[in-house]
């Protein structure tokens, strides 16, 4: 009987030996297409309007507003990718009659960056005269990095009329005689990524 059992053990260890090694495992394979769009975000951030009121003669003989002046913007780009400002006028000078017009270089500007970003300021206590030519203002020092935040990338723009500055006008306000009034235009900052 013992032997019989031992025959039956055996058979059956290798009927399942058998059965096992003559299956295979099925198996079915998918591949799933896996995509990174790092897409460039950039915010700039500006304050309000300047108003130049030219009301003695000092005034106009030697003209409103310097670097680290009264005349101030303050502007803060946030952006991912490095960056540029340029800045430009959109349009003339123009007096309220809608017919004269005063030299758009009357105009300057300087730049000061308080952020921590390393950049480049292209009018760090050198003039740059208002045109209707886009020009650089702050923008990538070609080795930093300068994308970041608000914090790391806040700047002020000072604004100066008639200070016969490097690059300005060369003719006083008082000097050029324009007609009396009201003139009028619009600067256009803009922060673009560095391709």
């Amino acid at each position: 009987m013992k032997t019989l059992r031992t025959l039956i053990a055996a058979v059956l260890v290798a009927v399942i030996g058998m059965s096992a090694s003559a299956q295979v495992a099925k198996q079915d394979a998918k591949t799933i297409n896996l995509t990174a769009n790092l897409n460039t975000t950039i915010a700039l951030n500006m304050s309000g309007d300047i108003v130049f009121d030219f009301n003695t003669l000092t005034d106009y003989k030697q003209g409103l507003g310097s670097y680290e002046g009264a005349y101030v913007s303050t502007g803060s780009v946030s952006s991912t990718n490095n960056w540029n400002l340029y800045f430009k006028a959109t349009k003339d000078f123009k007096h309220a009659n809608g017919k004269d017009k005063m030299p758009l270089n009357n105009v300057g500007l300087t730049a000061k960056f308080e952020g921590s970003n390393g950049i480049k300021n292209y009018a760090d206590n050198s003039t740059i005269a208002l045109s209707k030519s886009e020009q650089v203002i702050l923008g990538h020092d070609g080795s930093n990095m300068n994308a970041g935040d608000h914090d790391t990338n806040g700047f002020k723009i000072y604004w100066e009329m008639g200070t016969k500055g490097k690059g300005m006008n060369g003719k006083s306000i008082f000097e050029q005689d324009l007609k009396k009034g009201t003139y009028n235009t619009e600067v256009e900052f803009t922060a673009r990524e560095i391709l």
